[in-house]
């Protein structure tokens, strides 16, 4: 037997531990980690008796986003991860610690990157890659993705397949042009990235020309390349060496065939000797959609609203 005075250093360490687990409550990703079959490792059998006074309470499982599945013994629930999710890729082999797949995802190991030495981790992929568009008129990658949107809305709002394929609609500008301030000679580029099906065409417009913009015209040009999702285009407007004359209202139009839609961004040119040149700062800089007296929060900007322009000095 260990003398006191050489077990007490232990007691201390493990009584810290332990209090620093408890600072902060366990959320329901911690469960998967704590139930009984965790101890279970390379060579180990699982119990000959279900224990499932051990489990976890079920009420702390009705939230699982993707759904519940037993452990690995067969005995007690647990929930499954998701789309993109940590797994283990041979559980029964050896020892278990992300967890398994929910219903209709597999474990599957990333090609390697030979760009690096990191071998990739394993990650739960959806068995069925069809896209579907739901009745609640989004457009599904696959099928998981649509059971987590119907488990987390519930029967109240129920969402089924409205067809397979992606939803036909018109453009969705799913990050729009921001507000930008500019010293004058800058170099500045507007973007706006737009969701639809059939994929939509963007153009750029300046307030006050009956026309839109040239792909290359004087010191103004524009680009699209598709992404970077699926089924999105992602337009850019470049200005370069902005002067007074390119002060204005820029808007980005998106058209497919079933409409089109559309959104703005002013843009101030401010001369480099004023008080306000002097203010702003050196370097690229990420525009702000606020006014220079920060008139209104950015806190209560949402996505969509949040800015996409650049000044390059």
């Amino acid at each position: 037997m260990q003398p006191r005075e050489q077990t007490m250093p232990y007691l201390t360490v493990l009584i810290a531990l332990l209090l620093a687990s408890l600072s902060e409550p366990l959320s329901l990703e911690h469960l998967r980690h704590l139930d009984w079959q965790r101890d279970i490792r390379s060579g180990q059998r699982c119990p000959a008796k279900c224990q499932r006074e051990q489990c976890p309470d079920p009420r702390l499982l009705q939230s699982c986003q993707w759904g519940q599945v037993r452990d690995l013994c067969g005995c007690c629930w647990e929930c499954g991860n998701g789309e993109g999710q940590l797994c283990d890729l041979e559980p029964r082999t050896g020892s278990t610690f992300f967890g398994q797949c929910a219903e209709g995802l597999r474990c599957k190991a990333p090609r390697r990157d030979p760009t690096t030495k990191a071998d990739p981790k394993p990650v739960c992929v959806c068995t069925k890659q069809e896209i579907f568009c739901g009745t609640d008129g989004k457009t599904y990658e696959n099928i998981c993705q649509l059971r987590a949107v119907q488990r987390r809305l519930g029967e109240q709002k129920k969402v089924t397949v409205a067809h397979h394929g992606p939803c036909r609609a018109k453009p969705v500008i799913t990050y729009a042009p921001g507000d930008i301030i500019a010293l004058e000679g800058s170099n500045i580029l507007l973007s706006c990235e737009v969701s639809s099906y059939p994929v939509a065409s963007i153009q750029w417009k300046k307030e006050g020309d009956s026309t839109f913009l040239a792909s290359e015209d004087s010191n103004r040009a524009t680009q699209a390349s598709g992404g970077p999702r699926r089924f999105e285009l992602t337009g850019w407007l470049q200005l370069h060496k902005v002067g007074p004359d390119d002060a204005g209202v820029y808007t980005c139009a998106a058209r497919n065939t079933f409409g089109e839609t559309s959104a703005s961004a002013r843009l101030r040119v401010i001369h480099r000797g004023s008080q306000t040149g002097r203010e702003l700062p050196e370097g690229k800089n990420e525009a702000h959609s606020t006014s220079i007296n920060e008139a209104e929060s950015e806190d209560d900007e949402d996505y969509e609203g949040q800015p996409s322009g650049y000044m390059h000095l």
